[in-house]
């Protein structure tokens, strides 16, 4: 008996998904756009939401060293969290320099993205929406090559810009699926 999904079970799960697809695509778009307009505000907002996100985890992880309840790995637990404190707070201080390497750690993950996203449209040329994934694919390998050629130089605008430009693809990949998903059986 095989456990690979069927493709009719594929187009049902993308069915049962078509509203939370489509909503997911206006709002993608609709951030897409925001950044696009405001690329050097969004590289900000970017890097202080990446910073405060990994103080924040530092914290709850020193946090779990000192009141947790499992002893054993309390020293380990409280290092990592006081390296992600420190990492926190230099990526706060030091903007510029936070905002060029989330730049070009950006550019690696739309590179990745874009390979797996071509593999997954590949997988999906049963559905109509799968042109749309292969598209999104394309452009994510095209701006990662366009975000390294430009780095760091242009790294104070660029992530807010391709950020954007990375959402309204994506949000048009989402828009695209949900629209040709079939709408599910009432029940």
């Amino acid at each position: 008996m095989s456990t690979t999904p069927t493709l009719s079970s594929a187009i049902n799960d993308l069915s049962k998904s078509r509203s939370w697809l489509i909503t997911g695509g206006i709002l993608s778009v609709f951030v897409g756009f925001m950044a696009m307009s405001f690329p050097l505000l969004f590289s900000i907002v970017i890097a202080q939401l990446l910073a405060a996100f990994i103080l924040g985890s530092g914290i709850i992880s020193v946090a779990l060293a000192i009141f947790g309840k499992h002893s054993s790995h309390r020293v380990l637990e409280a290092f990592l969290g006081i390296i992600r404190i420190v990492a926190g707070i230099v990526l706060l201080n030091c903007l510029g320099s936070s905002i060029a390497v989330i730049t070009l750690i950006m550019a690696v993950f739309l590179f990745v993205e874009g390979i797996f996203l071509a593999a997954a449209s590949i997988k999906m040329r049963a559905h109509k929406g799968w042109v749309w994934t292969l598209i999104n694919a394309v452009a994510s390998i095209v701006l990662a090559g366009m975000i390294y050629y430009r780095w760091p130089s242009d790294s104070d605008w660029v992530l807010g810009l391709f950020f954007g430009i990375n959402m309204i693809f994506s949000g048009s990949s989402l828009l695209a699926l949900g629209f040709a998903a079939p709408k599910p059986a009432a029940a």
